[in-house]
């Protein structure tokens, strides 16, 4: 039995019948964008169906979902399924969904809760673009995310291989002009990456790219190659000189300093923030970032309060009294003289 009802896709609107179909009889999508790039480096373009699945099964989070699929007596959100001309289904949305209904079924034979999945069937008038559009308003619009790469990706595909402006970009997908650009240069610079590194493994370090896009300073020298900055950032990424967002936080200041620089390239970021913290205290204490802040503050006194303090204000003078008291504790403990 299936209900036909329709999607306002770009302006037109796309019928789709709401049914429950047989887990056998829906193929997986070898363009997922979970593992496209991870297909074509194992399998080429020859992907069989247990190839995909196997590729899908690897990652923790789809067993998670198998794991909870289970608790809930199979699969309650629909996925998003294509008849193909010769009457085959693809499935569109709801790759990780097919998996784990396949794995279960597999792993319990005769058990029809899972034997077939709810999903929303359309013919073959969704096109390819229609699909991607799609999948925008699934996975990036929507609370269902993909992860920042698989985003970026679909982003990619929806501006620069369909044509669609920043405009409808902002409005349709519900994210920030700047956020958006930051997607795009973030996978260029990746597809960049994984030509000369192409293990998919990489494919987790997105945010690292994600995250050197969006500070002004690497940008800029990514863009310019600047002491070739380019090809050293592909290295500390590729053999985990830096591996975590928060050490592309702060990489700039380690770019500048080249004693720091050429600790970086032989040993890692934390080598490299130790030299770093030799050289400037307040960067790993935040007693002495405080300490600069105030003397910082202390050396631009704005002349008001210079005026209170001449004045007699009791409050002021109290607290920069607290102030001296305090720092002369500290040099005494510490045996400093100041």
């Amino acid at each position: 039995m299936s209900v036909s009802d329709y999607i306002v896709l770009q302006g037109k609107q796309v019928p789709y019948t709401i049914e429950r179909v047989p887990v056998d009889e829906v193929e997986l999508d070898p363009r997922n964008p979970r593992i496209e790039y991870l297909l074509g480096q194992r399998f080429g373009p020859n992907a069989t169906q247990d190839d995909i699945v196997d590729a899908l099964w690897e990652k923790d989070q789809v067993k998670a979902l198998a794991q909870s699929i289970y608790a809930n007596g199979g699969v309650r959100e629909h996925i998003i399924v294509q008849r193909r001309e010769d009457g085959t289904m693809l499935v569109r949305e709801g790759n990780c969904r097919l998996t784990s209904s396949k794995k279960l079924k597999d792993t319990h034979k005769g058990d029809n809760r899972f034997e077939s999945i709810p999903a929303h069937v359309f013919e073959r008038e969704l096109t390819e673009e229609d699909v991607i559009v799609l999948m925008a308003d699934v996975h990036v619009a929507k609370k269902i995310s993909w992860d920042a790469y698989t985003q970026a990706k679909n982003i990619h595909e929806l501006h620069r291989l369909h044509g669609k402006p920043y405009e409808w970009l902002t409005n349709h997908l519900r994210i920030g002009r700047s956020k958006i650009a930051e997607y795009l240069a973030a996978y260029d610079a990746m597809t960049a990456f994984l030509q000369k590194h192409s293990d998919p493994k990489y494919i987790n370090r997105f945010t690292l790219f994600h995250e050197m896009v969006r500070k002004k300073g690497l940008k800029d020298r990514y863009d310019t190659n600047d002491d070739s900055f380019r090809d050293s950032f592909f290295e500390w990424v590729a053999n985990g000189r830096i591996h975590d967002p928060r050490h592309v936080r702060t990489l700039e200041m380690i770019v500048r300093d080249p004693e720091a620089r050429k600790v970086l390239d032989a040993e890692g970021y934390d080598a490299a923030e130790k030299v770093m913290k030799g050289k400037d205290p307040t960067l790993g204490s935040d007693l002495f970032a405080v300490v600069k802040k105030a003397t910082d503050a202390l050396a631009n006194t704005p002349m008001t309060d210079l005026q209170d303090l001449k004045a007699g204000h009791p409050q002021k003078t109290i607290l920069l009294r607290n102030l001296s008291r305090a720092v002369e504790d500290l040099a005494t403990m510490a045996g400093v003289k100041i």
